[in-house]
Order: C-alpha cells, then structure tokens, then sequence
C-alpha cells in the first residue's frame, strides 16, 4: 500500500511553497506534480466538491502538458498520464490517496506531499488521517499570526476580480478567507494524537535567515538523504502583492491574534516566538 513517508500540514503563507519546491529538487524524495493534495481535508465532501477537484486537476495536466513544469524531475508524459489517472469517480476515496503515491519514479525514494489546510483539521478528519497513516511523519511551518494572516488577505485580495473599497466590501472579504493559522486550538490537536518524535514543529523565520541548516534538519526528520545542489535556496517562491490594507482592518486582524501570541510563546517560549517573523 503506498502511503506518504512525510506531510507537510502547513501553515498557509508559512513558506510551504519554498519547501516544496526545495524537496522536488532532492534526487531522495519524490512529491506528486500537485503540491496541495487536498485529499483529508476534503474527506466526506459533496460530490460538487470533487467534480470541482476533478476539473483543477485536468487543467493541472493541461498546464503540464503544454510545458509547465511541477513536481520531482520525471518524463512529462508520464506525469501528464500520472495527473490524468487520478480524475474520475475514485477522487476523493482512500485508494484514489494510495494512488497518489503509486508512481514508479516514487520507488525506493522518501515520498511525501504538502497541504498547508491539514493544520486545521476538524477531530473527524484528524482522526481519519491519524488512522490512516500511523507511521508517517509532519512538518508544520508556523509564522507570527498579524503577518500571516495580512499576507493571506493581500493574497487573497490579489485573487479577487471586483476590489473591495467600502468598509462592508473589506469586511467580507476578511471574513471570506478561510483561515489556517488557528495555532491554539489545531497545535494541541495534534500533539494529542500525534508523537512528538513524528511532528516537526519549526518557525518561519528560518525560511529566511538560515535556510540551509533548515532544510538539512527536515531531510533530516523525514528520512531523505542529504543534498548539496539546491538552487535558490535563499529566494522566496511566493511574494505576495503589495497591498496597503485599511488602518482599521489591521488593527483588527492585530486584536484577534493576541491570544494566538500568547499561545505560540507560552508553548514554545520567546526565542522561538521571534523566530516566527
């Protein structure tokens, strides 16, 4: 049965894109060409949720097809066939995730996939994936709450075709964006269910100021072998929009991640706070 050696389970706008596609490029490791496989997160959704999947993964394989270039190094028609195997009426079922992880260029290589929505899953879906995967281990990426959580409104706001300019039109974009970084009540969660000897738990400061010792420490935890050839290690993958945000709203998203702070330093202590910027 093939299941992931590792996952990353987030934090959105954590450095989980700088991750992936730093371990695609370990000859070690082998993640599927979809980076997020929205597979536990999904579990138990309406069959409008998996036509919706079934259709971003054939635009997946087209984008691929046509020379768009995602995943561990592998033959692009093979990964075009790979995408295209996994639409259909299996989507969303636990032999559909097995699949994901059947691929030849998978064999005797650390396999692994990363969905930054897992942090947050609800005590059903956590449980289905602790069940599921008893043996594989988690790296979870976590960044001080007020900066993530403006960088996920930038993003979101960049994704957005009619721009807010009202106050009612902010607010409900802000309430719109599904948030991913409740850290107080999704970390104990998983430290309820999960080993700490399987969850890797590290700030997102390090993506910036030491990413090599960073990624060493990951291979390190997830069983890859050590690779010296990264190529843009340094570099952020996503740099989201520019975007000056109303004074109010900030203060706002400010207010409410108090308790997310006092959270993050009390379990992990100051110096590890402070790493998280």
């Amino acid at each position: 049965m093939a299941l992931p050696d590792f996952v990353g389970i987030g934090t959105q706008k954590a450095g989980t894109t700088w991750l992936y596609d730093k371990l695609t490029q370990n000859p070690s490791v082998w993640l599927p060409p979809l980076k997020e496989v929205h597979y536990f997160d999904l579990l138990y959704a309406p069959d409008k949720r998996k036509a919706a999947r079934n259709r971003h993964l054939e635009g997946l394989a087209d984008r691929i097809e046509a020379g768009f270039d995602k995943g561990s190094d592998g033959d692009r028609d093979r990964k075009v066939a790979y995408i295209r195997s996994l639409v259909g009426d299996h989507m969303l079922t636990p032999q559909w995730y097995q699949s994901v992880f059947d691929h030849p260029d998978a064999k005797d290589r650390v396999t692994g996939e990363i969905t930054p929505a897992y942090l947050d899953l609800p005590d059903r879906k956590l449980q289905s994936l602790v069940d599921m995967l008893p043996k594989t281990k988690f790296v979870l990426i976590i960044r001080e709450p007020v900066a993530r959580e403006l960088s996920q409104l930038r993003m979101t706001y960049a994704r957005t075709e009619i721009k807010p300019e009202t106050v009612e039109q902010w607010q409900r974009l802000f309430e719109k964006q599904q948030n991913r970084g409740d850290y107080m009540h999704s970390i104990p969660r998983w430290r309820k269910h999960i080993a700490a000897d399987r969850l890797l738990i590290l700030p997102f400061g390090r993506v910036r100021d030491e990413p090599a010792e960073l990624i060493r420490e990951i291979e390190d935890f997830i069983g890859a072998k050590p690779f010296d050839g990264y190529k843009d290690l340094e570099e952020p993958t996503h740099t989201t929009e520019k975007v000056e945000l109303p004074g109010w709203l900030v203060e706002s998203i400010e207010e409410q991640a108090v308790p997310q702070r006092n959270y993050l330093i009390e379990a992990f202590g100051e110096e590890f706070y402070r790493k998280t910027r």
